[in-house]
């Protein structure tokens, strides 16, 4: 067995077998999840704490044949080059995919009855795609970059690079009009510019456009941005990248406190945010981490979260209404419930077996 203490109280157990395969894992709560396997080594079953069952079988060499998960089963069958060539949702509905000598998929036949073709040249790269009728040319450079496609002939989306290979524009035609969106980046390949134009294709005549620019603290984080006319964004971060607050040209907007794992627990708001903050949200958090409760200066807005042992939200509790949730065996949600004193409203969301809306 081997355990994990980490801030906060919070620790985690795993137990392992003879041959070192983990075999069960044990959070905070208690809530345990079992791990099967067979004589080759292979996972057989997960048990999840509410105790369902998840199995897989496999073949002779190794490979998932099926899976089963609250009396739903997919399965797939294989080539003898162990490629894919069937797939059975759980609906009993079929996808079949064929392949070419350098296992390149050529053919795929959905569930939903298309059938989709692709071909390649000989270095590899996608030169057609047909899917029902919409025949797709992929044309590349030198480099093999993508510089344009076409559709049924027409022409659509068009890429172009600078000297470093950087994607410098992207453009496509729309309702006769040429729409474009430039980028620009610094020496480290930094993202600082992006414009958005709309022109005329066959004047040039710039009819429309819209800059946004980026910028990057010292250690390489992105921590501003300015849009056309706007005053700046700036977020603040400490560590690798969390977020501590932000700033809209100067003035701040939201202030974040957080514990020793860097979950917030207290947003501060409103007039200008910090000591004069006229409003703070406070978040608490279960022993497995979960969030539990979110408390604004404010009880219209409290809310309290409860959650099963597989981790599943089941309710939220707010001052004036409460929402539950089902799940199916299989983790799907299967309803959703309102209450409030004088409500009390039940939407089922059905779905076949492969968890699919009927509809």
């Amino acid at each position: 067995m081997t355990a994990v203490h980490r801030e906060e109280g919070i620790s985690l157990y795993r137990h392992y077998d003879n041959r070192g395969r983990l075999t069960s894992v044990k959070d905070a709560q208690g809530r345990e999840t079992q791990y099967e396997y067979n004589a080759a080594g292979d996972l057989t079953a997960v048990i999840t704490p509410d105790g369902n069952r998840s199995e897989t079988q496999y073949d002779a060499w190794g490979k998932a044949v099926s899976t089963t998960q609250g009396g739903l089963t997919r399965s797939m069958e294989y080539d003898a080059a162990g490629r894919v060539i069937s797939l059975t949702n759980e609906n009993g509905s079929h996808s079949d995919f064929s392949y070419d000598a350098l296992d390149r998929l050529v053919q795929q036949g959905g569930f939903d009855g298309r059938t989709q073709r692709y071909h390649y040249d000989l270095t590899g790269k996608l030169t057609q795609s047909e899917d029902e009728g919409l025949v797709t040319l992929w044309h590349y450079d030198a480099s093999d970059r993508i510089t344009h496609r076409t559709v049924n002939g027409d022409p659509a989306e068009q890429w172009q690079y600078d000297g470093h290979g950087w994607l410098r524009e992207i453009s496509h035609l729309s309702e006769g009009h040429r729409v474009a969106v430039h980028y620009g980046y610094d020496d480290k390949g930094r993202l600082t510019g992006e414009r958005q134009t709309v022109e005329n294709p066959e004047t040039g005549e710039l009819l429309w456009q819209h800059e946004t620019k980026h910028a990057y603290n010292e250690q390489g984080l992105a921590n501003r941005v300015t849009p056309d006319s706007l005053p700046p964004v700036e977020w603040l971060t400490y560590g690798s990248g969390y977020l501590a607050g932000m700033k809209l040209g100067g003035t701040p907007l939201v202030e974040y406190t957080r514990d020793r794992l860097h979950r917030e627990t207290v947003r501060s708001f409103g007039s200008m945010a910090g000591s004069n903050a006229a409003y703070e949200l406070t978040s608490t958090y279960t022993p497995a981490g979960q969030l539990q409760s979110q408390h604004l200066n404010s009880l219209v807005y409290d809310r309290d979260y409860g959650w099963n042992d597989n981790g599943d939200l089941v309710r939220i509790s707010g001052p004036r209404q409460t929402w539950e949730y089902g799940y199916s065996a299989t983790g799907r949600l299967e309803s959703v419930r309102t209450l409030a004193p004088d409500l009390d409203i039940r939407i089922p969301y059905a779905t076949d077996p492969a968890g699919n809306r009927p509809p």
